[in-house]
């Protein structure tokens, strides 16, 4: 399902429907993103500890309905917190639904699987790009 395409043969952006994932490398994308990590933990603060799980999604999509239309997002760490116990890429998917957006990627990307944080550490996670309906850019 999961796609990877050069920069360079992306073809124009309404003719997509599904999640683009840029590299961090592409520095004319990521300097135009946004930052949402901060919204996202001022929507979840306010909510009990044992409910942000559930409400993860919805306070993603919420920081994203104040968006422009088809904005590009970074820093979304808070969203791998191992508290929440979510698959990431599938909450991306699934917002993205909701609400069209593309994402500048915060780990590394090698042998077809993004990788967030390193081995070791308890936020870190690897996703096969083809388990997700995803492109991803580099």
């Amino acid at each position: 399902m999961g796609e990877i395409l050069q920069y360079h043969h992306l073809p124009e952006r309404n003719s997509l429907y599904r999640l683009l994932i840029y590299s961090k490398a592409i520095s004319e994308i990521a300097s135009k993103a946004i930052a949402v990590n901060k919204p996202i933990a001022a929507e979840l603060v306010d909510l009990k500890p044992s409910r942000r799980t559930m409400q993860l999604e919805k306070c993603f999509v919420k920081v994203l309905e104040s968006l422009p239309e088809q904005p590009i997002i970074k820093d979304i760490d808070v969203l791998f917190n191992p508290a929440y116990k979510v698959d990431v890429m599938k909450l991306l998917s699934s917002a993205y639904k909701q609400k069209q957006f593309s994402l500048v990627w915060p780990g590394t990307f090698s042998d077809g699987k993004l990788t967030y944080s390193e081995e070791g550490y308890p936020d870190y996670r690897v996703y096969e790009i083809n388990d997700y309906d995803i492109m991803y850019v580099i």
